[in-house]
């Protein structure tokens, strides 16, 4: 099973990626940069050496993927710059999307239990998803500590309305 289907191991990590995200803005988005660019390229770079030390070329073709990972990876560690302001959009795109992932998972679950739930249930996923439309409309307005901050603000409040759910569901 991934662990990442546990819930408490995602509402663990986006409360962590929050606090970091606030705390620590101008060091964060390089610093997961170059997190991402040493987990894709370690086993990248283990895949190419395991086939160059194998010795068995005949039967086995190059692992070109893996080589497109290395170069990724490489990159992610080597020019962070670029990626950050790739990463800006994608983090607007990632709270609208988890924004309205909430809104409907609300919907369903009112349907299913044949509940209401509270104004405060609906208000967090649209604060969610309004940051995420501010930082799509106007990226680069604000500052870089400012997108993070507000991004690790929505990320935070993310986790606590998931820790909301999971216990008032167990």
């Amino acid at each position: 099973m991934n662990a990442f289907q546990n819930p408490l191991v995602r509402i663990i990590a986006s409360i962590a990626v929050g606090l970091l995200l606030i705390f620590y803005p101008n060091a964060a988005l390089p610093t997961i940069l170059f997190i991402i660019g040493i987990l894709v390229g370690i086993p990248s770079l283990y895949t190419i050496l395991f086939y160059l030390l194998s010795g068995d070329h005949k039967h086995l073709p190059f692992p070109v993927m893996s080589a497109i990972l290395l170069l990724f990876g490489c990159s992610l560690i080597l020019v962070p710059s670029w990626y950050i302001g790739v990463t800006i959009y994608v983090l607007g795109g990632a709270l609208i999307l988890i924004g309205v992932y909430q809104l409907l998972y609300l919907l369903t679950l009112k349907k299913t239990i044949k509940r209401k739930a509270g104004w405060l249930s609906y208000l967090l996923p649209v604060i969610v998803l309004l940051i995420g439309i501010e930082i799509l409309v106007n990226p680069f307005s604000a500052t870089e500590r400012i997108i993070v901050a507000t991004f690790g603000a929505a990320t935070l409040l993310y986790g606590i309305t998931d820790l909301m759910y999971y216990i008032r569901l167990r």
